[in-house]
């Protein structure tokens, strides 16, 4: 029988753990990335193979080999990941050791006896800590009527809903053609679709699976009621700034994995807010952060001016938006107790089922963001370490300033102001290609300056 000191030593051990992959190695990381990945291809085989074996006497056989697939992908993905975007998730699965850690050891300590909790099985001393989180019949029926246009006022929801989206997507398409950020804030302000994303997660949760395909539909027609009107508001009025330097265009057409990480964090914040009343006004602060709409209006504007491609990449941003909301939110709203862990175990199946499809979806949309913030990353490296090399080659020549450091590609661009001799462009190339290990190109552009001044003694 496990004891309360158990409880002590596992919450220890959890929290090492954690504390020790925060400090680990680049070596040790990608090797244990390496295993991990393998690990999930296995499994994945494993399971795929059993479900075709037993598929007579198994009913849920389909949905098994759609796991064992979603294994295989993920360890995929997961041997192949860059070094930057592995260490990142380290730290995610470090500190998710660290608070699984602290509330066992939490429980260990104060709550847990001996027949509340079973080592045995994974989760135990978390899953009695879900236990005393329940919200209560009354707070859940609050929230069903706050996130589900539902009777009683079913009408009056629907309309004030589609009302203030087309508002707030006028709103925000005027903003962005206009590059204004202020009023683009304003939009995020006024629009209404964190809502049925929410219900969306609440419904996953809770095992209501007509609620989340009737909050899903609503976010899919919000979705292209958006792009409609942006396309609308966008042919009737003139651009006064020119869409390739349109700085809210600018920003929205390119999503990397650091919008998907505020995603996350928006998202959490967001089911927060929303099953805490004393912290429900923070969901205004939510609404700016994660910017649903925005990207929806660069897609319709973009749609009208016949850029495909950015059009694509705006739409790409709102659904990392959408798919990590619904995620983190899934489990904000379990741990907050939106759902009793018994209905939540009840419920499991039809729960894996939806979870396991959004999930392979993050995934999907990972892919090109890891990658995008994979160049982004190296481009910034790349650009540290020519200006680094420049800084060594120019030295301390009195006079001369480094002004500029470009690398595209392999062509390095250098420019120097000041009075003086600059050195011999041939070992600063030198230096360059020592560094990146490639043929590099340079080019310095030198513009020699005269001290004028007036006055004094």
């Amino acid at each position: 029988k496990p004891t309360k000191w158990t409880g002590v030593l596992l919450g220890a051990l959890y929290m090492v753990a954690g504390l020790g992959l925060m400090i680990s190695t680049d070596r040790t990381i990608r090797a244990l990335t390496v295993f991990i990945g393998l690990i999930a291809i296995v499994r994945g085989v494993a399971v795929g193979a059993s479900a075709l074996h037993a598929r007579k006497a198994r009913p849920t056989w389909t949905f098994d080999i759609i796991r064992g697939l979603l294994f295989v992908a993920v360890g995929g993905i997961v041997i192949t990941l860059p070094e930057t975007v592995i260490a990142g998730l380290i730290f995610a699965a470090a500190g998710t050791a660290i608070v699984v850690g602290a509330i066992t050891l939490s429980f260990g300590i104060t709550h847990i006896e001996d027949d509340e909790a079973d080592i045995l099985e994974i989760g135990g001393y978390v899953k009695a800590w879900l236990d005393e989180r329940d919200l209560g019949d009354e707070m859940r029926d609050e929230l069903v009527d706050n996130l589900y246009f539902e009777p009683p006022g079913a009408v009056q929801k629907q309309a004030g809903f589609w009302v203030l989206l087309v508002l707030s997507v006028a709103i925000a398409t005027l903003g962005i053609i206009a590059d204004s950020t202020a009023v683009v804030i304003g939009a995020m302000l006024v629009a209404p679709l964190m809502t049925p994303i929410m219900g969306v997660s609440a419904g996953i949760v809770n095992g209501w699976p007509r609620r989340v395909s009737t909050a899903f539909a609503t976010v899919t027609g919000g979705v292209a009621v958006s792009v409609g009107v942006a396309w609308i508001v966008a042919s009737w009025t003139p651009q006064l700034i020119p869409l390739s330097s349109n700085t809210q265009v600018l920003s929205r057409i390119s999503p990397t994995l650091v919008d998907m990480m505020i995603a996350v964090a928006a998202g959490a914040a967001g089911a927060y807010a929303t099953v805490d009343r004393r912290v429900s006004s923070s969901i205004i602060g939510v609404a700016i952060a994660v910017a649903l709409v925005p990207p929806l209006g660069v897609v319709g504007i973009t749609l009208k001016a016949g850029q495909f491609s950015d059009a694509g990449g705006a739409f790409l941003l709102f659904l990392t938006n959408l798919v990590s909301i619904i995620l983190v939110a899934s489990v904000v709203f379990v741990v907050t107790g939106l759902v009793p862990i018994e209905q939540f175990k009840a419920n499991r199946q039809t729960m894996r089922t939806v979870i396991s499809t959004v999930t392979l979806g993050a995934l999907v949309i990972m892919v090109p963001l890891i990658f995008a913030a994979e160049g982004i990353i190296a481009s910034a490296t790349r650009q540290a370490t020519a200006r680094s090399v420049t800084e060594t080659w120019l030295g301390d020549q009195e006079g001369l300033s480094l002004k500029k450091v470009e690398v595209k590609t392999n062509d390095v661009t250098v420019v120097i102001t000041g009075e003086g001799n600059v050195p011999p462009v041939e070992d600063l190339r030198v230096g360059l290609e020592e560094e990146f290990k490639t043929r590099i190109f340079v080019v310095v552009e030198y513009f020699p300056s005269v001290k004028l001044s007036s006055g004094g003694p």
